[in-house]
């Protein structure tokens, strides 16, 4: 799910389009809930890394969908 929301990112780079921009970070929003969720209920051995990864790209899909308010 993180690839395909990155190549919509790329995508949306590339294309300066809205909906591409939109798809590409709604689908980063939910690959990093997916992952805290995972990692709440099957802690993997890199959870510190892991964790932190998704917050930080939930934090940034955050910040661009206010951005494009």
């Amino acid at each position: 799910m993180l690839i395909l929301a990155s190549a919509m990112l790329i995508l949306a780079t590339i294309l300066p389009d809205m909906p591409y921009l939109v798809l590409g970070l709604s689908l980063v929003v939910g690959a990093s809930i997916s992952i805290l969720v995972r990692e709440a209920i099957a802690p993997s051995p890199q959870v510190r890394l892991t964790q932190f990864t998704a917050l930080l790209l939930l934090f940034i899909s955050i910040y661009g969908f206010a951005d494009l308010l």
